[in-house]
C-alpha cells in the first residue's frame, strides 16, 4: 500500500478559552499520515479515565461498561465548515467470564470489533487512543502548503444520550471566516455539547498538509 507521510506546519490557532479562561480545546499533538486513498489520524486523549479517579476505575472493575464518546470534527485553517464529522464510540468492562478487560469499539460504517487485556492499564489506553483513524478521503482536499487542516476531538465519558457511531462528510474546499470568528463558534459548540459524566476537548497540532504529488 502507497504510505506517504503528512507535512506539518508550526503555525496554528490561537489556543480557545472559554469563561474564566477555562481552556475549550487543548491543543494536541497529533500524527496525520496519508495510506492508499485515506487520510489518517492517530491521538489520544488519556484524559477521559485517569488512573487517579478512583470513581471511574471503580466502575470498570464494577462489570458495567463504561461509555467514551469521540466527534472528531475536520476543518481547513481559517474556514469553520465542517469538512468531515466522525462519531466513535468506545465500550469498556471488566469482563467476569473471561477475566479480562474488553474494549469494544464501533467505528462509522462498521461492525463493533472487541479486543480483551489482561492488564486494566492497557484496556484504557486502548480505549481512550485513536489510532489511523481515516478523518477523509485524500481527493477530497487540496494538496500543497496553502491548503492546511487540523481536527478537533470533542471526547465524552458515559454522555447522558447513548450515541451512535455515524459518520458525516462533504467534499467543501472553500476557506470562510476568520479565526476569532471560528473561536466563538467552537466556543458555543463545546458549551452546548451533550451532558456527560466528563467532557474533554483537543484541536490538533500543528496544522497538515497534503503534499504535492
Amino acid at each position: 500500500m502507497r504510505r506517504r507521510d503528512l507535512l506539518l506546519l508550526s503555525a496554528s490557532l490561537p489556543l480557545m478559552t472559554g469563561v474564566g479562561g477555562r481552556e475549550l480545546l487543548r491543543l494536541r499533538r497529533a500524527r496525520f499520515e496519508e495510506i492508499g486513498d485515506s487520510v489518517l489520524l492517530s491521538v489520544s486523549l488519556p484524559e477521559l479515565l485517569p488512573a487517579r479517579e478512583r470513581d471511574a476505575m471503580a466502575s470498570i472493575e464494577s462489570g458495567f461498561a463504561t461509555t467514551l464518546s469521540f466527534e472528531i470534527k475536520l476543518y481547513r485553517t481559517g474556514s469553520t465548515q465542517v469538512l468531515a464529522r466522525h462519531l466513535r464510540v468506545v465500550k469498556i468492562q471488566w469482563n467476569p467470564w473471561k477475566e479480562r478487560y474488553s474494549v469494544q469499539i464501533q467505528d462509522p460504517g462498521l461492525g463493533p470489533a472487541t479486543r480483551y487485556f489482561r492488564e486494566r492499564s492497557q484496556a484504557i489506553e486502548k480505549a481512550v487512543s485513536i489510532d489511523r483513524f481515516r478523518i477523509a478521503l485524500a481527493a477530497h482536499l487540496d494538496r500543497g502548503r496553502r491548503a492546511t487542516y487540523f481536527v478537533t476531538v470533542v471526547g465524552q465519558r458515559n454522555p447522558l444520550d447513548e450515541p451512535v457511531a455515524e459518520a458525516e462528510t462533504t467534499n467543501g474546499r472553500g476557506q470562510g471566516r476568520d479565526l476569532s470568528a471560528f473561536s466563538r463558534w467552537i466556543g458555543i459548540f463545546i458549551k452546548s455539547a451533550p451532558k456527560a459524566e466528563k467532557t474533554f476537548a483537543v484541536r490538533s497540532s500543528p496544522a497538515f498538509y497534503l503534499v504535492a504529488k
